[in-house]
């Protein structure tokens, strides 16, 4: 194999939504400055983002137009792990975040056969609740995942260094750092939608989804049941969206709100719906709405909502200094910042960021690029 060009200067590429890093570290891989396939990335992050886009196709995943096109911020890595790129990926994650426990997880994704969808082999919450996983014996054109979860408190780590550098010499010393500025801290956006009505907490109760499971058999049923009520709740709301005028919305409610079988469910999906459209009339976005339930499946596992103080942020990036500082240098660093959908106070992002740049100034000789528009 022919040897790994070097950068005579470390690439920082900023963006503003998370996906669009995906397309600069294909440009390094493409560069030949990366291998081509089994990378090493290094996430820090509030969220996993290790979702699969609902309307990309496994044949469409090598059309790399087309797949960057399809991506969103919770779903932008597994794409290029499907597609053999990177292979090993390390969630850090801080201690708020808990969509996916701590752990060690091995799995593969590929193929559907049958079906041109990508799904995964890993029957945890975080993939059953969004209708992913799927038996290893139905897929094919598979990849193996490698993911480590691990968080990174208000302390320093060593044991975690030392697990990094021991993966970053597996991988001949190459690796991608990307960063999410939310990681330092982060709001979940949904909770103080329509709040009014108190509608995120009474969204929790119709879109709750109880998942213990450990059999495989049990596992797919769950996700059957999980299927049925998303179907389910995805028609009324479109069907909302569809109708517009709240007061034909309040007097069709509960002849549109039929197909929930459960009396209880029903009800508070109905008087929940009457709330918001008496109080928010044509405002509301009803297909948002359905959105913002599908991030509830159980409290334990739904979106980290936590507004760090300046003294929080002031720790955690103290720790994620000494941590960065005691590894070997990235091939290229991606940070997002998340602000403009809220994910990363936009009243904090910026002094985040220059925090964050300084440290990578001082510890690096880096080309900084920014790829986001500037109020300044």
């Amino acid at each position: 194999m022919a040897a790994l060009k070097k950068y005579s200067l470390l690439p920082v590429h900023i963006v503003e939504d998370h996906n669009d890093a995906l397309y600069h570290i294909l440009r390094v891989i493409g560069s030949k400055h990366l291998p081509f396939t089994h990378n090493l990335m290094i996430h820090f992050d509030s969220h996993p983002d290790l979702l699969i886009p609902a309307e990309l196709k496994a044949s469409e995943v090598f059309d790399v137009p087309i797949m960057l096109q399809k991506l969103s911020i919770e779903n932008w890595v597994l794409p290029a792990v499907f597609a053999g790129q990177i292979s090993t990926i390390v969630w850090i994650k801080p201690p708020w975040s808990n969509q996916i426990d701590e752990g060690v997880y091995e799995f593969q994704i590929g193929k559907q056969k049958e079906t041109d969808q990508i799904k995964v082999s890993c029957p945890i919450m975080y993939y059953v609740g969004e209708m992913l996983f799927c038996r290893e014996s139905e897929l094919e054109d598979c990849k193996t995942v490698k993911l480590h979860v691990v968080t990174l408190g208000w302390e320093m780590r060593t044991d975690l260094g030392k697990t990094l550098c021991q993966l970053i010499e597996e991988q001949g010393g190459n690796y991608i750092l990307d960063v999410d500025l939310d990681f330092f801290t982060t709001m979940n956006p949904f909770i103080e939608m329509h709040k009014k009505v108190d509608m995120y907490s009474r969204l929790r109760q119709i879109y709750s989804f109880d998942f213990y499971e450990v059999e495989e058999e049990a596992v797919v049923n769950a996700q059957v049941k999980r299927s049925n009520q998303i179907s389910s709740l995805k028609k009324i709301f479109t069907s909302l969206h569809e109708l517009k005028d709240p007061e034909q919305i309040k007097e069709n409610v509960n002849s549109i709100c039929h197909s929930i079988s459960a009396q209880t469910d029903r009800d508070i999906l109905t008087a929940l719906i009457k709330d918001l459209a008496t109080e928010y009339g044509s405002e509301v976005d009803w297909e948002l709405i359905h959105e913002a339930g599908c991030t509830c499946d159980d409290q334990k596992h739904e979106l980290p909502h936590h507004v760090s103080t300046d003294e929080q942020i002031g720790q955690l990036m103290e720790c994620f200094q000494q941590l960065i500082s005691s590894l070997p240098s990235p091939t290229v660093i991606t940070l997002s910042r998340s602000s403009l959908d809220d994910y990363c106070p936009p009243d904090k992002v910026d002094m985040v960021q220059d925090l964050l740049c300084k440290f990578l100034r001082r510890t690096f000789d880096i080309d900084c690029k920014s790829h986001y528009l500037s109020d300044n």
